[in-house]
């Protein structure tokens, strides 16, 4: 597992660009860039990008990936809105919002379901899937609200801009999902057969791991997730509407991308988005400070994430360990070289034995999946 968890270089280099774009960004802006306030307003801003992020990253674990979240994050948010603001006259404040927040994590829960089985079970790859699904998702919500912004009654407003002791309030319930999330993704059986399934299917296939079960559990984790960034944003705002967070996407992408966690599957530490999120919080800050007032200051933006979305991709694929696939020697060397596509001969006879290597808690030999998906590509 610590293999799959990424060396220490990761961490240092990430705390090392997060330092050194704080100095530099605070001696560009002395008086405005490093005081508390504009700390927190980061940490606030930080919370939703990076549970966006998470789900990313859990999707990439698993060998795949979710482009409907933003989808997913604005319908849950939605949902949210149209139930408090229906059963508060009747209800109360306070049981309409948790039937609220019970209708936004069903809908996160659903389209997560939905996104899982059409993967696991149409064999196509997740980036046609969730594009699909992903307009699905938004024409579904379009349809109820016509296009138009909804609103609610404020119930929630203390979560995207209340504070406990200074830290927001949003940046806490990240950080706890964070925590819970690492702690299942390395301590738990679950978390073992993502990384096993990411790693290689059909070596998971061959331990008699249920892969499609893994897939589809992951993918409803990814649109809970989701629906809960849904409910932060709502409450920032106390507003929902089918086209905010638009450009939330692609910085997910590349939050997740810079955390290291490999886009092939099997590779990666959830942890590390915290960091990430940081460090990319203050190029987005950094940005603002640069471009000011200026009217393009969002196409620059969007522009800027999308270049540095492509470089980190390229650095990290021809900057890899040796392990993985290096960017265009992978397709020169053919689609057998994938590391799904590892001789069964070879492979079955060491799965049947003990082998003498960790044992998934549910008493799946896995010493012979370190032996066969170490190294498929190469």
């Amino acid at each position: 597992m610590r293999q799959r968890l990424g060396g220490g270089q990761h961490i240092i280099a990430l705390v090392a660009l997060i330092v050194g774009l704080f100095i530099v960004l605070s001696v560009l802006a002395p008086n405005t860039y490093p005081t508390f306030r504009n700390i927190a307003s980061m940490a606030n801003q930080m919370a939703p990008i990076g549970i966006l992020a998470l789900c990313v990253g859990l999707t990439f674990l698993v060998g795949g990936i979710d482009l409907s979240i933003v989808a997913v994050a604005n319908g849950a948010a939605i949902g949210l809105a149209l139930t408090v603001t229906a059963l508060e006259p009747s209800l109360g404040a306070g049981p309409a919002t948790v039937v609220g927040l019970l209708v936004a994590v069903t809908v996160g829960a659903i389209a997560g379901t939905v996104n899982g089985l059409l993967v696991s079970y149409l064999k196509v790859h997740p980036i046609p899937i969730t594009l699909g699904t992903m307009g699905i998702f938004t024409g579904i919500a379009t349809g109820i609200t016509g296009g138009s912004t909804v609103y609610g009654t404020g119930t929630l407003n203390a979560l995207g801009r209340g504070t406990v002791a200074g830290i927001p309030i949003s940046f806490l319930f990240f950080a706890a999902i964070v925590v819970i999330l690492s702690v299942v993704t390395t301590r738990t059986r679950f978390g073992f057969r993502v990384y096993s399934v990411g790693a290689s299917e059909k070596v998971a296939r061959f331990a008699r791991m249920n892969v499609a079960r893994v897939q589809v559990g992951t993918y409803v984790l990814s649109g809970i997730l989701a629906s809960l960034a849904g409910i932060l944003m709502f409450g920032g705002t106390n507003s929902a509407n089918v086209s905010f967070g638009s450009s939330f996407l692609i910085q997910a992408i590349l939050v997740a991308v810079v955390t290291g966690i490999d886009t092939f599957g099997g590779r990666g530490r959830i942890a590390l988005v915290v960091l990430s999120v940081a460090a990319m919080q203050q190029i987005q800050t950094g940005i603002n400070m640069a471009l000011g007032t200026w009217g393009g200051a969002n196409f620059a933006a969007e522009f800027g994430w999308g270049v540095l979305l492509i470089a980190v991709l390229g650095i990290s694929q021809r900057m890899g360990d040796g392990s993985r696939a290096p960017g265009w020697r992978f397709w020169l060397k053919g689609k057998d070289q994938r590391p799904d596509a590892a001789p069964p001969a070879a492979t079955e006879p060491e799965l049947a034995g003990p082998a003498g290597g960790a044992v998934d808690p549910d008493g799946d030999t896995t010493g012979a999946l370190r032996t066969t998906d170490q190294d498929p590509r190469t």
